[in-house]
């Protein structure tokens, strides 16, 4: 495993709006690549096998597992999530950094296994604006209020991170610009 180039995580509560930043760092042309998450969750409308994230059933993550194919992995909210070996090392032979787009259990599980990933810490710049993305995804009042109390309990373990970031809504092109000037002074920083 190639532990020379930085590893990046961006993590944060559901509907802080991880994905599109993530998006539009990526844009930005900067030397990293997202690792693409593997979950058994069901895809969203909008969510393509292979981009958005590889969907498999829990048996066959369990089957990753077992077989030590996964980098790292952990469940919330009923349902695994976790990057397998193949992605990492492929973005590390393309002479990359890898990107994690992770909750904060995930953020935590990388942070503890490789200490110097450079964690950023998406935070709302209202708790409501949560629940007015979540409900615009279509989900049902009771999952929306689970992710809601995860959430919670998310934003109260934000200082042990790196860096936090509040995405305060109609700001993105700022926001943006600002995560990716904190992975280019990292990258910099090698």
């Amino acid at each position: 495993m190639d532990t020379t180039k930085p590893y990046f995580v961006i993590t944060g509560p559901s509907a802080v709006g991880k994905t599109a930043i993530t998006k539009g760092v990526l844009a930005l042309g900067l030397p990293v690549a997202k690792v693409v998450t593997t979950t058994t969750r069901a895809p969203r409308a909008d969510e393509v096998e292979g981009v958005s994230y590889h969907f498999v059933s829990r048996p066959e993550f369990e089957s990753l597992i077992s077989r030590d194919q996964m980098f790292e992995w952990a469940e919330y909210a009923g349902n695994f999530y976790g990057s397998q070996h193949r992605d990492v090392d492929g973005i590390l032979a393309a002479g990359q950094s890898p990107l994690w787009v992770v909750d904060v259990t995930g953020a935590d599980a990388l942070k503890s296994r490789y200490p110097s990933t450079y964690v950023i810490f998406l935070m709302p710049g209202a708790f409501d604006i949560l629940r007015r993305r979540l409900e615009k995804r279509g989900m049902a009042e009771n999952e929306i209020r689970r992710r809601l109390a995860i959430a919670r309990d998310e934003l109260v373990q934000a200082p042990r991170f790196d860096v936090r970031v509040i995405n305060y809504d109609g700001q993105m092109p700022k926001i943006i610009d600002e995560v990716a000037g904190l992975i280019r002074r990292r990258i910099q920083a090698q």
